[in-house]
């Protein structure tokens, strides 16, 4: 046992430390955070009128849709319906494949009914990756403007299953071309409580959403694209896309969206995270609404996340393997100081998880020899492990204040977004949250030295995509104001009933270029359709 307890002692040198060096980093975020400010109100506060005032630019909203049958078609109904913006404004352009029909069948009865959206159809079978579907989808919007002889001003990223926030076209237009890229918060809806894997992405994007990235926006470094709630200015956006052969995605990362964050801070473009509000009163105004606080609207991107361990696991190992591996291996280390910082952030991942695992196989030696030690009468403590006034000691008091904090900015994130009880059990999740990342990090390095050591190529995992369904987006709880927005009230999401979907296969990404292929490639616009 002694050797056990020699052992432990020395391998609780260098993962105290490395927790306690990250615990700082962590803090030093925290403090930018309240001392530049970030935490108050009137930094991100709009009205509605300044938003209304604005004047509306062109958007083209991009949505890749493979097999997305299930939740398309609600989708841009839903948005169609709610978005408070002049449908002669924007369109949708969705990239879909030949072999998947259905996914046609339902973009197809949306355009014939809204002229603004537009069906491309890519040159070759999917699936393919994201990143060669955007591709495409952006010649479909460059073929689009020489059709009809009008540019668009703004592209705007989406998912199938997103719930676009009315005001965010309006946002967009305020925002560019002044930033040429802006990228706005992305939430989880609210979940039942009970939903454990799930509601782990309330307490992830909260915190990084309202924290991470107003900070990196202040200290001018890496903002990266969400993937969704992602809006370029469309001639910056072709410089980028002129740099990589009319490629703007790239289709050897399983991060595209990742990747041209990355690639506008590095030429230099103008970049920001549009973390906005609007304030309106807790409750319908009138003689009893007086003294009542304020309620705060996030102008963001609302979906939902897998809810179930294993595709949690799948769709982490892939932001991993994307973001803190291919990026690291494509890219290497490039940029100003605070972009570099913020790479860093992004990439020790794999230490951070490592210290983890280091830190709970210590904690598990230490439960295992206190039991064996009451079992057989030996007297034991944790001072064997560190001894008492020694600084190892000391490390740890510190590293567990730290982790108090750490649970303190968690509670003060999640409770912003959806109240005290969701941030009350954002501290059980913690250990949940840290398994699901454990997890992914094996599977990610896994996959990654495969690759390497084999050729084999990078497997992309697509998500399975819910959306909401219509009776529960109907069933908004407290409006805005009394304005109509598209026919209806603007109104603050609520609990929304889950959908589920079944699962998906992998699919495999394309090595070669999409317009190496000589199929016809189609764009379908509306009663113009010919099929």
């Amino acid at each position: 046992m002694d050797t056990l307890d020699t052992v432990a002692h020395t391998l609780a040198y260098p993962i105290s430390i490395g927790i306690f060096l990250n615990g700082l980093d962590e803090l030093w975020i925290d403090l930018n955070f309240f001392l530049r400010g970030l935490h108050r109100r009137e930094r991100r506060t709009l009205s509605l009128e300044e938003l209304r005032a604005v004047a509306q630019r062109r958007i083209a909203i991009m949505v890749p849709a493979w097999q997305e049958a299930n939740v398309i078609q609600q989708m841009l109904e839903h948005n169609l319906r709610s978005l408070d913006y002049e449908l002669s404004n924007y369109d949708f352009f969705l990239g879909t494949y030949p072999n998947d029909k259905e996914t046609q069948a339902r973009v197809d009865a949306v355009s014939r009914v809204h002229p603004n959206v537009h069906k491309v159809v890519l040159p070759h079978d999917g699936p393919t990756s994201k990143a060669d579907c955007l591709n495409w989808v952006y010649q479909g919007i460059v073929l689009e403007e020489q059709r009809s002889g009008r540019r668009f001003d703004t592209l705007l990223m989406h998912d199938a299953e997103d719930v676009i926030h009315p005001l965010s076209l309006r946002l967009c237009s305020l925002l560019i071309p002044r930033h040429e890229f802006v990228q706005m918060p992305v939430f989880s809806l609210e979940l039942p409580k009970s939903n454990l894997v799930g509601a782990t992405y309330i307490d992830e994007f909260a915190e990084h959403h309202l924290r991470d990235m107003p900070v990196r926006e202040a200290l001018h470094g890496l903002i990266p694209s969400a993937g969704v709630g992602s809006a370029f200015d469309r001639n910056a956006f072709e410089d980028i896309a002129g740099r990589h052969g009319q490629q703007p995605f790239s289709t050897s990362s399983l991060t595209e969206d990742y990747e041209i964050g990355l690639k506008f801070r590095l030429a230099g473009k103008r970049v920001h995270f549009a973390c906005r509000t609007l304030t309106h009163p807790a409750q319908a105004p009138g003689p009893s609404s007086a003294g009542v606080p304020e309620r705060e609207e996030y102008l963001a991107t609302r979906e939902y996340f897998p809810d179930n361990l294993w595709a949690s696991v799948r769709q982490r190992s892939r932001w991993i393997l994307g973001i803190t591996l291919q990026t690291w291996q494509q890219l290497g280390w490039q940029g100003t100081l605070p972009v570099l910082y913020c790479l860093w952030r992004d990439r020790k991942a794999l230490l951070t998880n490592a210290l983890l695992l280091g830190a709970y196989g210590l904690l598990a030696y230490v439960f295992a020899r206190t039991s064996v030690s009451a079992t057989v009468g030996e007297p034991w403590s944790m001072d064997d492990v560190a001894p008492k006034d020694s600084w190892l000691a000391w490390i740890l008091v510190i590293n567990l204040l730290l982790l108090v904090w750490r649970l303190g900015m968690k509670f003060y994130a999640v409770n912003r977004l959806y109240g005290p009880g969701h941030a009350l059990m954002s501290v059980p999740r913690l250990m949940l949250g840290n398994l699901i990342s454990l997890m992914a990090t094996n599977r990610a390095i896994f996959q990654f030295v495969r690759h390497r050591v084999t050729g084999q190529p990078l497997r992309w995992l697509k998500t399975t995509h819910a959306f909401p369904n219509t009776g529960a987006l109907a069933a908004q709880h407290e409006p805005l104001d009394a304005c109509q927005v598209a026919g209806e009230v603007i109104s603050q999401l609520g609990p929304i009933p889950h959908v589920s979907q079944p699962e998906e296969p992998p699919a495999v990404l394309a090595t070669s270029s999409p317009f190496e292929n000589s199929a016809p490639w189609q764009a379908s616009r509306g009663s113009e359709r010919g099929n």
